[in-house]
């Protein structure tokens, strides 16, 4: 423990002697630059001043324009040509991810030279090829790398900063970043170990109030790297409560949707520090559930939280527009934060309850899924399987139906659908025990 703390002491007094003496030049004459102004740092994109506000997905660039956004985040290079072509007609800025594999992953990536050898010549390709499209923003060098504290440089982070000046070398004109969770021990050791980074952004969910006392602590000790938010939403999975059996309850569409505002009001609104935001996910995602983060459906559909980012970012609002609002869903007048545990082949009814009378017009879709019990926060996730519905009535607002006959973790989903090209869900998480 002692080591531990005399480490992380070394690494301050590391960071303090090296950022005390060091500062950046800015070149104005680059396509995109930052500069730091009155204590802030702005961003700067063909000589205007330029505020981050958009997203992180790769479809419904359209829809993104037409609200208000000016960029999009995309994960990786694949389509990118077809992607900065379609971001260009809409006006908007692209920032372009270079996927990199995390310091924990384990595959022996860093220390694999013919590996680093390939991709080297994989980002030189890419850069040089995009360059000079007028759609790109800047680079984003890896998404959550995990990024060590260390005394002394290893590995990773030889071969992080290779790639961060290979692409400064080949692009000037772009800035580099990497994204990383609000974490100090990360933020620390990139700007001990990986300064030349141009800007760091913060992939903060629901935890946006961690952003200023991060910044805050972190200015006592270091000149701070430029800054933005590199996704916010609704809570995730790991902010959420948890059932009995350890999975995360998830909130109704309408919920999330305030969970937006009141985010955005909060934290993002009043940050005069941040280069600007990004809403995630601008399109479907499986992500412990398929609906958790999608501000779309798999048919395009929008959800409530597309109207409120239309209404935060000062597009015109349009009553009629809006999608059908859900309160909360029940099975058997009980809740998903209750304990429900039934029986295999027992008879249920799931009722939604709704923000007003139910439209006539309103369809209802009902469905169950295995739970995703394989979740792993940070990796690629398949959808769990559907299971088939045993109807007994389907009524209204609600579903009389037979739980399944195998035990297990459950999910039972409804959607409401209008005929305006929207969509509202929820869901609840159940168990079945074999008697």
């Amino acid at each position: 423990m002692l080591f531990l703390v005399l480490g992380v002491l070394l690494v301050v007094l590391l960071l303090y002697a090296f950022n005390h003496t060091n500062s950046k030049t800015v070149d104005e004459s680059q396509t995109v630059y930052i500069k730091r102004e009155a204590n802030v740092f702005k961003l700067y994109r063909n000589g205007a001043s330029f505020k981050i506000r958009g997203a992180t997905g790769s479809n419904y660039l359209g829809a993104l324009a037409d609200i208000g956004g000016n960029t999009i985040r995309v994960y990786d290079f694949d389509n990118i040509e077809t992607l900065l072509d379609e971001a260009h007609q809409n006006n908007l800025a692209v920032i372009v991810d270079i996927p990199l594999s995390k310091y924990t992953d384990g595959d022996n990536f860093y220390s694999d030279q013919k590996q680093i050898n390939q991709y080297r010549k994989t980002i030189k390709n890419l850069v040089n090829t995009y360059k000079n499209h007028p759609a790109l923003l800047f680079w984003n060098l890896g998404n959550e790398l995990d990024y060590p504290l260390v005394l002394l440089k290893n590995d990773f982070i030889d071969t992080f900063n290779e790639f961060i000046d290979l692409i400064h070398t080949i692009d000037p004109n772009h800035p580099v970043g990497t994204s990383i969770i609000p974490s100090k021990t990360q933020t620390l050791s990139i700007h001990l170990h990986s300064p030349q980074l141009d800007f760091i952004g913060y992939n903060a969910f629901g935890n946006l109030q961690m952003i200023k006392p991060l910044m805050k602590k972190m200015a006592y000790i270091t000149n701070l790297l430029p800054y933005y938010i590199s996704e916010y939403a609704n809570n995730g999975p790991w902010e959420e409560e948890m059932t009995l059996w350890s999975v995360p309850i998830e909130q109704t569409s309408s919920k999330k949707a305030e969970q937006y505002i009141n985010n955005y009001n909060s934290y993002i609104r009043t940050n005069t520090a941040s280069m600007g935001d990004l809403v995630f996910f601008w399109g479907q995602k499986q992500e412990h559930t398929h609906t958790w983060f999608s501000i779309f459906d798999e048919e395009g559909r929008k959800s409530e939280v597309y109207y409120s980012l239309k209404s935060l970012w000062g597009s015109p609002e349009n009553e009629n527009e809006w999608p059908p609002q859900i309160d909360y869903m029940l099975i058997d007048n009980w809740g998903s934060k209750d304990t429900l545990i039934y029986n295999a082949k027992e008879i249920k009814t799931a009722q939604i309850i709704m923000d007003g009378k139910i439209d006539t017009t309103y369809q209802l879709k009902w469905e169950i899924f295995k739970e995703g019990w394989n979740y792993r926060q940070k990796k690629t996730e398949k959808r769990p399987e559907e299971m088939p519905l045993d109807v007994i009535d389907m009524e209204g607002n609600s579903l009389t139906f037979r739980t399944p006959d195998k035990e297990g973790p459950y999910r039972i989903f409804v959607y409401v659908y209008d005929l305006k090209g929207n969509f509202a869900t929820t869901n609840i998480p159940f168990y079945v025990l074999n008697k």
